[in-house]
């Protein structure tokens, strides 16, 4: 059982400035807080000019050397490419490792814009509310953020839309 369970949400598979300042919040965050157990999701979405490497195992080799503490349980959950499967993977380790429990406290890293989505998946699929931490870098104008936001929260109700994200995506990208 874990007493404390973050998860953190991938966002590429390149070091990039915004996802260094992204993960030094989490190794700030688990420094100050020492939760027991990470969990990295994010799946290998630069096939080509990272072939090899996972958003989570980039994100995983960044923080854990960082930590000033040893963590207990630590898990790459690389088969997810949105924040749907993010959630869903991470709930279906932490069911099999018995990790969940109902005194288990939960926290959530992601993009700001992410944040409301991940509020409804954390209660859909953990039975409860998480703590979210976010980091704000989105470079989508506005109304593309307003829309994004618009089909995070319907495909959470209607779960069939979350299987078609890329084509959903397609769509909002045409928006100016």
């Amino acid at each position: 059982m874990a007493r404390h369970i973050v998860i953190v949400s991938g966002y590429g598979c390149h070091l990039t400035p915004e996802l260094k300042e992204y993960l030094d919040r989490v190794i700030r965050f688990c420094n100050e807080h020492q939760p027991d157990c990470l969990i990295f999701c994010g799946g290998f979405t630069n096939r080509k000019t990272a072939p090899d490497i996972s958003e989570a195992k980039l994100m995983k080799e960044y923080v854990v050397p960082s930590l000033k503490y040893k963590l207990e349980f630590v898990f790459n959950e690389d088969d997810s490419y949105t924040t749907f499967y993010n959630i869903k993977n991470a709930t279906r380790i932490m069911r099999a490792d018995r990790l969940l429990q109902e005194t288990t406290k939960l926290t959530t890293f992601c993009e700001t814009t992410r944040g409301l989505k991940l509020d409804v998946l954390a209660r859909r699929f953990f039975g409860r509310r998480a703590t979210i931490e976010t980091v704000s870098w989105e470079t989508a104008s506005p109304s593309k953020q307003v829309a994004s936001i618009f089909y995070n929260w319907v495909a959470t109700i209607f779960s069939p839309l979350a299987y078609f994200p890329s084509t959903i995506r397609s769509m909002l990208s045409n928006i100016r």
